[in-house]
């Protein structure tokens, strides 16, 4: 081999060394390009997820004038009189703080013992609801036969017709235990007392009873197994078990025609965040809204009323000023 073959051999050996080098090179600045960007996204990223993330931010954002965030811890969801009960959503009785029927009531209906209790504030509107009736149909025999019940009451009541009736009427027509609307202290069952021989006549709502049923919604009251909705409820019509939601609710269920299970999801159509529901009924205007768990917003300096769902959120209802309809 010449000495210019062998030169050339040499040139192209330096030539193919430096190459290697660039690539290496080129292969280390990618390696800490690649690190770099990895410890970057990890100190600003979120391990809940981008969910969370837009919900720190819902959270830290500043709120108009007026409103004020609120804490809540998790057994606030289950308090309220909207709090949702039925298969899917359980309740707790011993949350319940009930008076006496039989000790409050007023002397135009009867309870049919003293044992059977109600959350006052529904108490107060029983009362109203049936002084009302009675001064309007004459009739004071209307007798509430159930009220709150607790867990071992409703098991017994479930077991029993279980084994009387058959599993299939059951689950029909009562609650599993821990599951009953009777747990919440705010579900009444409403039956007829014959004076003259002490006998019951059930309450089917019709006749001069219709007055009633069709005016329950004015005092907060509204029929929760109604007619064509047990796909929905899990319970066959009764036409006697009637629930405490208060105003404006009942007004606004029955004027859409919704059970319980249907209003709750209604009204997450309306967040704090968008369009407010705004109802008026005898009298009163009202701005309704829905705020999920852990972002509960509210009017500032209180104002309003607050009930959980049992389920994902809150419904506030703030009265406005004005009349309605």
């Amino acid at each position: 081999m010449t000495e210019a073959q062998r030169e050339r051999r040499r040139a192209r050996r330096r030539r193919q060394i430096r190459r290697q080098r660039l690539l290496l090179a080129a292969f280390l600045l990618g390696l800490v390009l690649l690190v770099v960007l990895l410890v970057s996204r990890c100190g600003k990223g979120d391990p809940a997820g981008p969910d969370t993330s837009a919900q720190t931010s819902s959270e830290t954002e500043a709120l108009p004038d007026g409103w004020e965030r609120r804490e809540t811890t998790e057994a606030d969801l289950a308090r309220g009189t909207l709090v949702l009960v039925n298969r899917d959503y359980g309740y707790d009785p011993e949350e319940s703080r009930t008076v006496s029927i039989y000790e409050r009531k007023s002397e135009n209906y009867l309870a049919r013992g003293i044992d059977i209790g109600l959350r006052e504030d529904a108490m107060e509107a029983l009362n109203r609801w049936m002084d009302d009736f009675a001064a309007e149909s004459g009739e004071t025999n209307v007798n509430v036969v159930a009220g709150w019940r607790s867990y071992d009451e409703q098991a017994a009541l479930y077991e029993d017709a279980v084994e009387t009736e058959g599993q299939a009427y059951a689950d029909a027509y009562l609650a599993l235990p821990g599951h009953s609307e009777h747990h919440t202290g705010l579900a009444v069952d409403l039956d007829t007392y014959d004076m003259t021989d002490g006998s019951s006549g059930g309450f089917d709502g019709g006749g001069v009873y219709t007055w009633a049923v069709e005016h329950a919604w004015e005092y907060g009251f509204i029929q929760r197994y109604p007619p064509q909705k047990s796909d929905i409820t899990g319970i066959n019509y009764e036409s006697w078990h009637f629930r405490y939601v208060g105003l404006p609710h009942a007004y606004v269920m029955q004027r859409e025609n919704l059970c319980l299970e249907e209003y709750i999801d209604y009204l997450r159509g309306y967040p704090f965040a968008g369009e407010h529901l705004r109802v008026t009924c005898l009298g009163r205007s009202y701005e309704l809204y829905f705020c999920p768990k852990d972002q509960l917003i509210v009017p500032s300096g209180g104002g309003c009323t607050v009930s959980g769902n049992n389920v994902d959120g809150y419904i506030v209802t703030v009265e406005r000023p004005g009349t309605g309809g």
